[in-house]
């Protein structure tokens, strides 16, 4: 899954937004329809709403065996 910028001018498809998109969420191994044209408003709003519901796990910190 790749963000890039938007290439051409193109409405947002997030809900019933009516902004430009500038970035399309491309998509690996999906048919005609690979990309989701979002505006930055949506976009933030998706990333907010992901970092509430997704909590990555922390790093183990490597320790030396035997010191």
């Amino acid at each position: 899954m790749q963000l890039i910028k938007a290439k051409h001018k193109i409405k947002c498809e997030m809900g019933v937004c009516k902004n430009t998109a500038e970035y399309s969420i491309k998509m690996d191994r999906v048919g005609i329809r690979s990309q989701i044209h979002v505006c930055s408003d949506c976009l933030n709003e998706l990333y907010k709403v992901i970092g509430e519901s997704v909590i990555p796990k922390s790093v183990e910190t490597a320790k030396k065996k035997g010191a």
